[in-house]
């Protein structure tokens, strides 16, 4: 006599009953980054070194402002740019260093958030300097959130670096990510 296989069908039957519909489209690992709400590809800084920057690293203090813009804001906050101020200090050269630094963006739906953030400046070709900081709100809107900005900063005084005075002065187009 010839057995049919019916433990499969009825145990799958009777686990997607149990379980209903899964779906592993939106599983996530627990240790998968936090998605990224805001991100705000366009905009502009411009900020100054005290004392300059040199091919020598040494202790600077730097203060910079801009804002952001064209953000596409996939927590429901309502941003659409920002503008923001920063001051820090660290170790830097015109070559590379490491800095910290207050971030304080006023968002366009007139909240504010306060970051603490460390960054790290890396000398690119023809006096491209690339600085990505990375923080955290310590206060406003998004507390807790990761915020990145990158940065490049265009050097147009190539000359200056040679200098006892240093590179004093930069600007140039940044990027915006929050992670809530």
């Amino acid at each position: 006599m010839k057995r049919r296989p019916y433990g499969v069908p009825v145990v799958l039957a009777v686990l997607l009953g149990v379980l209903g519909p899964v779906s592993f489209a939106s599983a996530r690992p627990a240790s998968a980054a936090p998605l990224v709400d805001i991100t705000c590809p366009v905009g502009s800084q411009v900020g100054t070194y005290s004392p300059g920057l040199t091919y020598e690293p040494r202790d600077v203090a730097f203060q910079a402002s801009g804002n952001v813009s064209g953000c596409v804001d996939l927590s429901g906050h309502g941003i659409a740019g920002a503008a923001f101020s920063s001051a820090g200090h660290g170790t830097a050269s015109c070559l590379s260093g490491s800095v910290s630094n207050t971030t304080t963006y006023r968002w366009s739906n007139g909240q504010s958030s306060t970051v603490q953030g460390t960054g790290a400046i890396n000398l690119k070709p023809n006096g491209i300097t690339v600085l990505v900081l990375t923080g955290t709100v310590e206060s406003g809107q998004f507390a807790g959130a990761t915020v990145v900005q990158t940065k490049t900063l265009l050097n147009s005084d190539l000359t200056a670096c040679l200098t006892p005075e240093g590179l004093t002065s930069v600007g140039g187009p940044i990027s915006l990510t929050v992670a809530l």
